[in-house]
């Protein structure tokens, strides 16, 4: 790999510093109804989280998730979902504080020949969906991605997908194009806020 590739640099830099990426380590967040949540990075290899996740997504929010009908998840995508913790792919867990019980996943994969460039992707459980789960992921998941030195972030979802649509431009996505009952966003980091890398 390049090594004056910036986000190598990031990650130097901040090695050097003593700084923590947001991707590395666990917050816990209180939510609007009182719910508390640990937010913590989804660990390489964590097939039983993904699995018990993907189990509590009915088929309309499978097929928002993965753009596609999903009865179940191959090896080929638990293998993908969990090579985490590698540079250009992480994935922050939203975790119910009272049971354990992981409600949320979030992750960023680098464009392929463009390591500067990564696309997102939130799944949240059926039944606490609307509750401020997916706007907590996606606010870790773009200080992650600022202090990993990406410079935009890129989203595909459905027309259909509303909750989805708001989210992305609640987070500050603009849409840029689209492809049948597909859209397509970005949000340009160089424009957005700059979230604390550490608390």
């Amino acid at each position: 790999m390049d090594q004056d590739h910036p986000t190598l640099e990031v990650a130097a830099e901040r090695a050097a510093t003593g700084l923590v990426p947001p991707c590395a380590r666990a917050e816990l967040v209180r939510l609007s109804d009182g719910t508390h949540l640990r937010l913590e990075p989804l660990r390489r290899g964590d097939r039983v989280t993904v699995q018990r996740l993907f189990a509590r997504l009915g088929p309309e929010s499978r097929l928002r998730r993965f753009l596609r009908p999903l009865s179940a998840l191959s090896e080929r995508d638990l293998a993908f979902l969990t090579d985490v913790e590698r540079p250009g792919h992480d994935a922050v867990a939203a975790v119910d504080a009272r049971d354990g019980s992981v409600v949320g996943i979030a992750r960023y994969v680098a464009h392929q020949g463009r390591p500067e460039v990564a696309d997102v992707a939130v799944a949240v459980a059926d039944e606490v969906q609307r509750r401020g789960i997916g706007s907590a992921l996606m606010g870790r998941l773009v200080a992650c991605a600022q202090a990993n030195g990406f410079d935009l972030l890129t989203a595909t979802t459905l027309w259909e997908n509303r909750p989805a649509r708001a989210l992305l431009k609640s987070t500050g996505f603009r849409a840029t194009g689209s492809a049948g009952a597909e859209i397509e966003l970005e949000l340009d980091l160089s424009e957005a806020p700059l979230q604390p890398a550490a608390a």
